[in-house]
């Protein structure tokens, strides 16, 4: 990895500790979205004695120093993910669940509405926008179809 995200651990009047990189490294590792039990069940083979308030307060760490993300994704709970080298957003589909990356470049566009029109900078670091996926889209325009032609004939 080119980006060296171990230094962005290093904030000043704070230390780099085992539990610090060992969080870090159980959402690096994962590649995907994590609750907050998932991420110390991954952590308990090699760190049994981690609490999971130490677990929270390490991701918060994390979430601050721009190396991990929290996202609601509509399940009813946090997740985080490991964003220091890939900062996107995601779309969530409200009928399969689904969720599909969206690049953060995609959202360069709106990011510079706002600052011209409303003078106002948006921090858009990691969000869920929600919607219908194109598979659920066709499945619901077929079905529609087949009620359609299921009264005509």
């Amino acid at each position: 990895m080119g980006h060296d995200w171990k230094e962005s651990l290093r904030v000043p009047g704070h230390r780099l500790t085992p539990q610090r990189l060992a969080v870090l490294e159980a959402i690096r590792e994962a590649g995907c979205h994590c609750t907050l039990a998932e991420i110390q069940e991954r952590l308990k083979p090699q760190h049994p004695t981690l609490t999971l308030p130490t677990v929270y307060r390490n991701l918060r760490y994390l979430v601050n120093a721009g190396l991990a993300a929290q996202t609601d994704l509509g399940g009813g709970c946090h997740v985080y993910e490991f964003v220091a080298d890939k900062h996107h957003h995601h779309l969530v589909c409200l009928k399969c669940r689904t969720v599909i990356d969206l690049p953060d470049s995609f959202l360069d566009p709106l990011r510079n509405a706002l600052r011209d029109r409303y003078g106002f900078t948006p921090c858009m670091e990691h969000f869920a926008l929600f919607g219908v996926c194109p598979s659920c889209e066709k499945k619901a325009s077929e079905r529609s179809s087949d009620v359609c032609l299921g009264s005509d004939g």
